[in-house]
């Protein structure tokens, strides 16, 4: 009998310790919430620092094909709008030099093409995430000047 009490209490202590305590779970839990906001911040913020080089990309490229249109025209583009569909005033215009889509910066804006330009004879900007002029980090305009 005696042999089967200790085995009885043997086996209800191993039942008690064979989960988890509450305190560990929650540990746990604080752990991967911890570890699941430092990924998603750095994959977040990756995903912005790509979008501002693409458009850093885009400026270049609006501005080169912009310099396209004044070879062949013999005049600069006044706005977005010359690159795509032929201005009434352009000669030997031989675009359109844009598709709608290359015309959008990443944040799915209209580039701005300003002739002339505050910082040349020609600026391309984009207005970057907060599409607004000015910002700053991140959300800071993109030119083709800088």
């Amino acid at each position: 009998m005696n042999r089967t009490l200790r085995s009885n209490a043997l086996l209800q202590s191993r039942a008690a310790q064979a989960g988890f305590s509450l305190i560990e779970i929650l540990l746990v839990v604080g752990i991967i919430a911890f570890i699941a906001t430092m990924v998603a911040t750095n994959v977040i913020g990756q995903a912005e620092n790509t979008k501002v080089r693409n458009a850093q990309s885009g400026v270049r490229m609006v501005a080169a094909k912009a310099q396209s249109y004044y070879i062949d025209t013999g005049s600069a583009p006044t706005k977005l709008e010359d690159l795509l569909t032929k201005p009434s005033n352009a000669q030997n215009w031989k675009g359109p030099y844009l598709t709608p889509t290359q015309s959008k910066d990443p944040w799915n804006n209209d580039y701005i093409v300003k002739s002339p330009g505050e910082h040349g004879e020609l600026d391309v900007v984009s207005l970057g995430s907060d599409k607004q002029v000015g910002g700053a980090d991140r959300a800071a305009d993109i030119g083709n000047w800088q």
